[in-house]
């Protein structure tokens, strides 16, 4: 198995004797904590195996006999090392000498503490890798599976952890703590706390919980990726498998990560960049543990929904005025009632109910008889695909109460069962849910939520899932009359380039990859600039020509609209003054003169960016000189489909102008989309070679008359290389 510590491997390791072992070593056991905890947690979860307490100072812990060391004990599939940092590497080559299969190390002072930790670290991973031994760690509180009896864990385990669907893979120990203790009703086949991964990675962990028959939902806490590639290759291996993978990424990257040049790098950063690659690779993306534990109930227990459409139910016009202001900020569509249902409600409702989804369905106070039939009534409607029905249920609710909820649930479970659409109840406050309604609601496999915003946030990440369209998948197939992105024209371009390409050199590259550009013409002189507007046609514009000065705007390098002869020989005598003395040091080769491009056509940025971690990344958004200023943009790894394309067109807020706003023609938004889709695949067919690319603005034409790229800079990777290794060194 040597691939076990091969980052580039695409064979998952086999962790099977680290996270469901049938014998365990603990060395380091002791009467002491963590020593005992670890044998207790065996005990407590009726670990069947056997099991090795080692340590040369008893001879017997908690009725086990004790060994003095691992070459007593021989083989076993997994050994827990409790002891300090400095003498782990010496107890791991004693366990693996005497057959250990796997490890699980809890000392801290590894990588994560100072130089000599991170040596300690890398000559384990370099041992883990000659013994081909997965090890979790080290830096963590271990591993739990409820199913196996297993608990190599150094923290004493809750009674709410049972046996259940939900697998978690959490890079934080005090996290996984939260976590296993929060006693949220849901239950866990296996906790994972994977420390510093200098061996097993979160990439490593899903992909077994993806092949786990006893997972159904993986939820993970990322603090970075160790291995991005193989993280999206694990995230498709969940999808694969349906296992949605339901992940909280925190930490921001330091504002010098990436030296900037284009403007396109500048509308996303990192964080963008992890919210584009989850959602192309299916991963639902949540921002607190209290999302995450609702969208874990929530996809654990309730049927995926056919559309996008929900009802919500609730009691009062307070509730509805409270959840229409949180859902506002929300994706969740809120369909309006059919006249069937209208009239069926009415039926049910006294005259003076408002009926409208969201529905007050309070009626005369006798919300027993009129709550179930208004569930009934809305999962007929065919609109409606999820009901979201709101019932507080916090713990110590009187008899009476905790009846009522009773009523209301099993009504949910029968309309849920009875029409195959999903039925959620859900609390607006996050002090727990009662007892008995909890048991009641497991028993019928009823999801209940607790927190209006938690709640609806887990709704929309349950509904958005289901829907996504399969085109915006990892699985990106080629487009018709789309080039591949890498032809020998574009390969003698930069080959023959510096490190930053001129304008007319980029655009040469644009159209190589199927986007124009206006007519244009290079002038070194006043009277050549006149001539080159009396061929092109007025009005003109006049751009400085350097490859030194990569934004000509905020150099004074640009006018537009030249309408005659004098406009333009005054314009460029300008231009080469402004630029001199805004750029002292800057080449200037000419003066590019250009058609200009009509007024009805709406100006767009398009561009790429080569993420450090994720590759090339497309960008796409309102271009113009305010573009950093209105960061109005959408984000995808390249390449993209034409589905992602057009979902990244409509996903801008100023779609409206593309589509006639006031007045205005149609642009040419399928022009648009095979630009986008052209540029992606020319991005990652230069993958390590281009580092960006800003087409700003893009001319989007009235519709069947194409784009045109106006301006466009490509900075080749060296150069960014080199820039990067001068803002890191200030």
């Amino acid at each position: 198995m040597t691939g076990a510590v091969d980052r580039r491997s695409p064979v998952a390791l086999d962790l099977r004797p680290l996270l469901a072992p049938r014998s365990v070593a603990v060395v380091g056991a002791s009467e002491r904590p963590p020593g005992t905890i670890v044998l207790e947690n065996l005990k407590r979860l009726g670990f069947d195996g056997p099991v090795y307490p080692v340590n040369p100072k008893h001879s017997e812990l908690q009725g086990l006999p004790c060994y003095p060391s691992m070459r007593d004990v021989g083989e076993v599939d997994c050994v827990a090392i409790l002891l300090p940092a400095h003498r782990v590497l010496g107890a791991l080559r004693e366990a693996a000498d005497a057959g250990a299969r796997s490890a699980w190390v809890l000392a801290a002072g590894f990588a994560e503490a100072d130089d000599e930790g991170r040596h300690l670290q890398a000559e384990l991973a370099v041992f883990a890798r000659e013994r081909s031994m997965p090890i979790c760690g080290p830096n963590c509180v271990g591993i739990v599976n409820a199913h196996a009896g297993v608990a190599t864990y150094s923290v004493a385990l809750p009674k709410s952890v049972v046996p259940g669907p939900i697998g978690a893979v959490v890079q934080s120990g005090a996290v996984c703590l939260g976590l296993a203790n929060a006693n949220r009703g849901i239950g866990f086949s296996t906790l994972i706390s994977s420390g510093n991964e200098a061996v097993a990675d979160n990439a490593d962990y899903i992909a077994y919980l993806a092949d786990d028959p006893d997972t159904r939902v993986i939820i993970a806490f990322v603090e970075g990726f160790r291995r991005p590639e193989r993280f999206v290759w694990a995230a498709d291996r969940a999808r694969a498998c349906g296992k949605p993978l339901l992940v909280v990424k925190v930490g921001r990257s330091a504002v010098a990560r990436r030296a900037v040049v284009a403007h396109t790098g500048s509308l996303a950063g990192a964080d963008a960049v992890h919210d584009a690659v989850m959602r192309k690779h299916g991963v639902v993306r949540l921002d607190s543990l209290d999302e995450l534990l609702e969208a874990a109930e929530l996809f654990s227990k309730a049927p995926l929904p056919r559309g996008r459409g929900i009802a919500i139910l609730t009691l009062s016009g307070g509730q509805i005025g409270m959840v229409g202001d949180i859902a506002a900020d929300m994706a969740l569509r809120l369909p309006e009632l059919g006249e069937a249902t209208v009239d069926a409600l009415r039926g049910i409702l006294p005259p003076y109910s408002s009926i409208a989804n969201p529905l007050d369905a309070w009626g005369g106070g006798d919300f027993e008889s009129t709550y179930p039939k208004c569930m009934g009534i809305l999962a007929r409607d065919p609109a409606v695909e999820l009901i979201a029905v709101s019932r507080d249920n916090p713990p110590g609710m009187a008899a009476r109460e905790v009846h009522q909820s009773a009523v209301i649930v099993e009504e949910a479970a029968r309309v849920a069962d009875g029409t195959g659409k999903p039925v959620v109840v859900f609390g607006n406050i996050s002090t727990g849910i009662e007892p008995e309604v909890q048991r009641l609601a497991s028993d019928l496999g009823l999801p209940v939520l607790q927190g209006t915003r938690e709640s609806l946030r887990a709704i929309e990440a349950f509904v958005d899932y289901a829907t996504r369209d399969a085109a915006n998948s990892s699985e990106t197939v080629s487009e018709p009359g789309i080039s591949s992105g890498r032809s020998p024209e574009a390969e003698a371009l930069l080959k023959a380039s510096g490190p930053v390409l001129d304008e007319t050199t980029s655009r040469q590259l644009l159209a190589a990859c199927g986007i124009r550009g206006p007519a244009e013409a290079l002038a070194t002189s006043a009277g050549e600039c006149v001539a080159a507007a009396e061929r092109l046609g007025y009005p003109v514009v006049l751009k400085v020509s350097s490859r030194d000065v990569p934004h000509k705007t905020e150099a004074g390098g640009v006018l537009v609209g030249l309408a005659n002869a004098e406009q333009v020989s005054v314009g460029y005598d300008a231009i080469v003054r402004r630029v001199s003395a805004a750029v002292p040091n800057a080449h200037i080769d000419g003066v590019l003169v250009q058609q200009m491009i009509g007024q009805d056509a709406v100006e767009v940025i398009l561009g790429t960016f080569d993420d450090p971690e994720f590759g090339p990344m497309v960008v796409f958004g309102l271009g113009g000189v305010l573009v950093e200023l209105i960061k109005d943009s959408t984000l995808r790894p390249a390449p993209v489909s034409r589905a992602d394309a057009l979902e990244m067109v409509e996903g801008i807020r100023g779609a409206a102008l593309l589509h006639g706003f006031r007045g205005r023609p149609e642009a040419d938004v399928d022009a648009l989309a095979d630009a986008i889709v052209s540029l992606s695949h020319f991005a990652a067919g230069f993958r390590g070679e281009i580092s960006a690319v800003d087409v700003n603005p893009l001319m989007v034409l009235p519709r069947g008359r194409g784009v045109v790229a106006v301006d466009a800079l490509v900075v080749k990777q060296s150069f960014v290389g080199k820039e990067l290794e001068r803002e890191l060194m200030r």
